[in-house]
């Protein structure tokens, strides 16, 4: 059972300092520049963000924002909504992150009423109806491939003339064909890939692919002269076009309660993390609150002790003499140790070593000549054991 406590606290240590370590690194990632983060966001100068995207479409007369709320907070004032696939994250906690059906809701509502929509996401925060079939439509993760189709128009289409190549991302998805009135525009291999579906009053752009738009891509083929030609499909009058960076994690959460932890900066959070494992190393280290304790060093017996507890064991075998014998040994040896003689010095040897005036060696004598005595009594052997515990150095 010792083994397995010294194994199960030495597990539980490493754990400890492994999770501290972990949280300590995601502590400093969210602590990074937001701006070169690689995310499909609209102000991310990464590979993988999309302010190309934005930048493109400003200079063409649109007003580009960051949205970070959920969608139930989309401002009146949009026209237009981008939405990604957001990045793989595993929630231990089951925390949904702030998103409700309200907000899925919201947003059904507001396309209905004629919104506009970019969908490159099948994520789980869409309402039913955008969700359908969306498991084969459209990526619910950021899903980064190598391999790139190039996708040509479908149908002749009077507002995208000139763009004949638009290289998209093989996310091995297609589109198929929805209730509503649905309008197939790119396709590749015989799979649809990009089409236009009238919603309500809204009009949805779907596309299986989202890396065609990141920084990387956008310039590549006719990506950015088909995105722009598509956007101003849907807003010939130019208009405000949010970006759903909310979703790439960038949210503002309602109502959230923020103590100390929430306003210290990341600096603090960092330091303060690397703190907790110095803190639980020194602990282990020092044996005060993980691992085993320390054993404490071995006492050594009083001679008296010592002595009254072999005298009753000899005293009830009338072995008196062998007694105080075992017990001088022991003795000769401990101040052959402290006096520097050899080992095997005889007691006669080490009387005579002491100073002629020195108490321990009248008391040296006195049990000498015990030994040579025919009878000796158990009281005045521990006379003499307990004169020589006070005399010896």
């Amino acid at each position: 059972m010792r083994f397995l406590r010294e194994r199960f606290g030495l597990i539980v240590l490493i754990g400890v300092v492994v999770a501290l370590l972990l949280y300590s690194l995601q502590l400093a990632q969210q602590a990074r520049d937001p701006r070169y983060a690689a995310l499909p966001l609209s102000y991310s100068q990464h590979r993988r963000g999309v302010k190309g995207l934005a930048r493109l479409l400003e200079r063409n007369g649109y007003i580009v924002r960051s949205h970070k709320r959920t969608f139930r907070h989309l401002p009146r004032d949009a026209d237009m909504l981008v939405v990604f696939p957001p990045p793989l994250v595993i929630n231990v906690g089951g925390d949904e992150g702030g998103w409700t059906e309200e907000d899925a809701e919201f947003l059904d509502a507001w396309l209905r009423r004629g919104g506009r929509l970019l969908l490159l996401s099948g994520d789980d925060r869409l309402p039913e109806s955008l969700k359908e079939d969306a498991n084969r439509r459209l990526p619910s993760f950021q899903f980064p491939v190598e391999r790139f189709l190039e996708a040509r128009a479908t149908l002749p289409l009077p507002w995208a003339e000139g763009i004949s190549i638009v290289k998209l991302g093989d996310q091995r998805v297609s589109l198929s064909p929805r209730s509503e009135r649905w309008v197939p525009l790119l396709h590749a291999g015989g799979a649809i890939e990009a089409a236009l579906w009238y919603y309500g009053d809204g009009v949805v752009f779907e596309c299986t692919d989202w890396l065609w738009l990141t920084n990387e891509h956008l310039r590549e083929a006719d990506n950015g002269a088909f995105i722009l030609a598509v956007v101003r499909k849907l807003l010939p009058e130019g208009g405000v076009i949010y970006f759903d960076d909310a979703g790439q994690g960038d949210l503002i959460r309602e109502r959230e309660v923020r103590g100390f932890w929430g306003i210290a900066p990341w600096g603090v959070r960092i330091a303060f993390a690397h703190l907790l494992v110095l803190t639980a190393l020194v602990m282990y280290s020092v044996g005060k609150r993980f691992g085993l304790p320390r054993p404490a060093p071995a006492r050594a017996p009083a001679l008296g002790e010592y002595v009254e507890a072999l005298a009753s064991v000899y005293e009830r075998a009338q072995a008196t003499q062998p007694a105080l014998e075992t017990i001088l040994e022991d003795v000769r040896r401990r101040l052959c140790r402290r006096l520097g003689l050899p080992a095997g010095a005889t007691l006669l040897q080490l009387i005579q070593a002491l100073p002629p005036d020195a108490p321990l060696r009248d008391a040296l004598t006195e049990a000498h000549r015990a030994l040579q005595a025919p009878r000796l009594s158990a009281e005045e052997a521990i006379k003499i054991l307990k004169k020589l515990e006070t005399e010896r150095p």
